[in-house]
């Protein structure tokens, strides 16, 4: 009966992550593979000797070539070998029952438990023949081959896809525990202890290289938009000539200012952070984008109209003779409204008292939730003076019979008058911003708080685009007169429709 332990020495041995952790040098399979394979492997090296360099495979098959490199194909070949030998056939059962399993007919060995890989060159290990002999080699060139695991345990071996050989690792033992070449804080077994892949790495500290990032914060908004303040004057109409004033009556105008704006916030800050660096993939700059809220609010408008509150006609001498028999002279002390002033609404800007939470004295990682958070506000009196022309018109109704498609209503153009006009918009705009941003830094003296607030100052900036007077019934404004002083006034004065044209004649 042939000793098992000969087809041992064809295992590659490489490494299974294990996220528990166990004692130095503790992986069953590594350790009794070993033993087996320095007690017991048969070569025709001698001690000592350099590993043969591999750069063809396919001499001195073992299992014979597999057709293709997927798993179906390799797991099909193998099946096949006890067919095609009996010798091979049961080289193959004892190697599946050092992996734990049965044999080749296992239930539980199928396709699923073999991998096509590629071994890269420069791998070393004893390599199997189809002359029973294992010897040292090195491949010298990548090679395709198929990796089966031991059914409970990180182990597993390589068969080569070009001649079916079996190549197996030679590994040293654990007898320590050996530092990670990276620290990538791996609590066991680690792939990147080239020395023996198996033994425990010993776990970096948290935060043994950190590097200094520093997070940019910025961000801007805009808002454009208008509106239309709406409401009503009552001024005098007065009739000017050679120095004197007639005073025709008072008249509520409509008078409304239309404006537009734009506004802007923007704001930006940096805060240094210490991170951990072990992996060597932290970022020196985070940049971070906010977003700046604004809103802009016309909290009072005011307008004045006329000179001191009246519209002045400057009529010829001989309109004024024929109004002068209408109306009476205006007094000496005939005084206007003013339009009062607006003041802007005062806003206090204080220094953001920024609130730190108490550190709970952690030294290492820890989780920092920083809160950025600022607002502002801006209220300002913006005043312009406006020149209406208006169009004054005399409206009159006759009484009695009307001819056919007569109208009642009569009009009388009586000038077109240049007006000064005053408006006074006050706005305030208000800008906030804040961004919570989580994070893991490393806190080497135990006084990072787990909760940071940093003041974001918000720059504000507004302007009205437009700001535009109307007044009157677009531009008109009327008055009643009686169907008597429509006649006499019809002599100095031109008819004209309602809306001031004279298309109706």
């Amino acid at each position: 009966m042939k000793n098992p332990l000969f087809l041992i020495g064809a295992f590659l041995l490489t490494v299974a992550f294990s996220t528990q952790s166990n004692a130095q040098g503790s992986v069953p399979c590594v350790e009794t593979l070993n033993s087996f394979f320095h007690d017991e492997v048969v070569t025709t090296m001698p001690e000592g000797a350099a590993p043969k360099i591999l750069n063809r495979l396919g001499t001195n098959p073992q299992f014979g070539r597999i057709r293709r490199h997927t798993a179906a194909s390799a797991y099909a070949h193998l099946k096949a070998v006890k067919r095609r030998s009996k010798r091979n056939g049961a080289e193959l059962d004892r190697l599946l029952r050092t992996l734990g399993y049965t044999g080749s007919e296992d239930p539980e060995f199928d396709k699923d438990d073999i991998t096509p890989v590629i071994v890269p060159a420069g791998s070393v290990g004893w390599m199997g023949s189809g002359s029973k002999k294992y010897f040292k080699a090195q491949f010298g060139k990548d090679f395709e081959g198929y990796q089966i695991f031991v059914k409970d345990g990180p182990c597993f071996v390589y068969i080569m896809k070009t001649c079916g050989n079996i190549f197996f690792q030679d590994l040293p033992k654990c007898d320590q525990e050996i530092p990670c070449p990276e620290c990538n804080n791996f609590s066991a077994w680690s792939a990147n202890n080239t020395a023996n892949p198996y033994c425990n790495c010993t776990p970096c500290p948290d935060c043994q290289d950190t590097v200094d990032q520093t997070i940019n914060l910025s961000g801007a908004g805009e808002v454009a938009s208008g509106d239309c303040v709406m409401g009503t004057k009552e001024v005098e109409l007065v009739a000017s000539y050679g120095g004197q004033s007639l005073c025709l009556g008072k008249l509520t105008v409509p008078v409304s200012v239309t404006y537009e704006y734009a506004a802007s916030g923007s704001t930006s800050a940096s805060e240094v952070v210490r991170v951990d660096n072990q992996n060597g993939n932290a970022l020196s700059n985070v940049d971070l984008k906010i977003p700046v809220n604004l809103d802009f609010d016309v909290e009072e408008g005011q307008t004045s109209f006329g000179d001191n509150g009246a519209i002045r006609m400057d009529v010829t001498k001989k309109r004024f003779a024929v109004l002068k028999k209408d109306y009476a002279l205006c007094p000496a002390d005939m005084a206007g409204t003013e339009m009062e002033g607006l003041s802007a609404t005062e806003i206090e800007s204080t220094d953001a008292v920024v609130a730190e939470a108490a550190s709970d004295g952690v030294i290492g990682k820890k989780k920092q939730t920083i809160f950025f958070a600022g607002n502002d506000a801006i209220s300002e009196v913006v005043s312009k003076e406006h020149s209406n022309t208006v169009t004054v018109i005399a409206h009159a109704k006759k009484m009695g019979k009307l001819s056919k498609g007569e109208s009642a209503d009569k009009y009388l153009c009586l000038g077109q008058y240049s007006v000064a006009g005053a408006s006074a918009l006050q706005y305030m705009l208000t800008g906030s911003s804040n961004l919570t941003h989580a994070l893991e830094i490393c806190d080497g003296e135990g006084n990072e708080p787990a909760e940071k607030n940093i003041d974001l100052p918000i720059e504000l900036d507004a302007s009205f685009t437009k700001q535009e007077m109307k007044v009157g019934d677009d531009g008109k404004v009327y008055i009643e007169i009686t169907e008597s002083q429509y006649k006499k006034m019809g002599k100095r004065f031109s008819r004209c429709c309602s809306n001031g044209d004279d298309s109706c004649f």
